[in-house]
Parts: C-alpha cells; sequence; structure tokens
C-alpha cells in the first residue's frame, strides 16, 4: 500500500502538521508543530495510535513521554515540569493505571507513591515529607480504603488524632 505524505500549513506559512496517510488512515509519525516549532510526536499504524509519543513544551523540553498500544495508554509514562523536572512516573496497562505511580517534589524527591491495579489503587499509598520521611500511608483494596490512614512527623513518629 502506498503512503501520502502530507503537510499543514499555519497562514503565515510555518509548519503546523506532517505526516502520512495510507489507505486514508494515518501511518507513521505525526508531528505537530506551533509557530514552526514541535510540539508532539505521535506514531500511527493503520490509523491507530501505536508506540512511543512526546508532547513537548518546546523544542526539546518534554512536557510527557507516553507509549500506547492500540490506541490506548500502555506501558511507562512520564511528565515533565516547564522547568524540566519529572513530576509523576506512571504505569498503564490497556488504558488504565497499572502498577507504581509516583509524584516528585520540584527537587526531584519522592512526594508521593501509589499502586494500581486495573486503574485502582490497589496496595500502599504513601506520602513523604520533604526530608523522604513517611507523612502518611494508607492501605487500599480494589480502590476500597482498608483502614484510617497513618501519620507521621517529619522524624517518622506516629502523630496521634
Amino acid at each position: 500500500m502506498q503512503r501520502q505524505e502530507f503537510r499543514v500549513l499555519e497562514q503565515d506559512g510555518a509548519l503546523q502538521m506532517r505526516g502520512a496517510l495510507a489507505a486514508g488512515k494515518l501511518d507513521g509519525v505525526l508531528q505537530i508543530h506551533q509557530n514552526g516549532a514541535p510540539q508532539a510526536a505521535l506514531s500511527f499504524v493503520d490509523g491507530v495510535q501505536q508506540g512511543e509519543c512526546t508532547i513537548l513544551y518546546a523544542p526539546h523540553r518534554p512536557s510527557a513521554r507516553l507509549h500506547f498500544v492500540d490506541g490506548r495508554l500502555d506501558g511507562p509514562a512520564e511528565f515533565y515540569s516547564v522547568e524540566g523536572a519529572l513530576v509523576r512516573r506512571t504505569h498503564y496497562r490497556q488504558g488504565l493505571l497499572h502498577g507504581l505511580q509516583q509524584d516528585f517534589y520540584p527537587n526531584g524527591g519522592l512526594f508521593e507513591e501509589t499502586m494500581y491495579a486495573r486503574g485502582l489503587p490497589d496496595g500502599v499509598w504513601r506520602r513523604y515529607h520533604p526530608n523522604g520521611v513517611v507523612a502518611e500511608q494508607r492501605r487500599y483494596a480494589a480502590g476500597v480504603v482498608l483502614a484510617p490512614p497513618e501519620r507521621f512527623d517529619a522524624r517518622g513518629i506516629v502523630v496521634r488524632a
């Protein structure tokens, strides 16, 4: 099957989009630009999003790195601040959160972590003080909180309510 390359230009002639069609469906890498600068690169096979997807704040500064299988998020995903710091690392399976999700403080320290199974919190959720000590934790089973949260001061000592 023959692929047909295409380009979409802004009114000022700057590149807005570039990709290819095969049998009228997106096929290959679709590049999206704003004011001539790259904003995203998405991969398609037979019209369905597949593989790596990178979304940018500006050239060479990622906002997100995602992975798709059969048009759904599947695999690792990372999200970044405008300044370039990693703010979230997570994992998807068949479009649902599945596995460890971690959120980070601007300095890179761990802020929060949660285990997910089929889109629901499952296991221990923890939030951390800036010094890395656990501040609070809860236990989940299939999205249901199993007990009241446990809270700790910045030294790790249990805080009584």
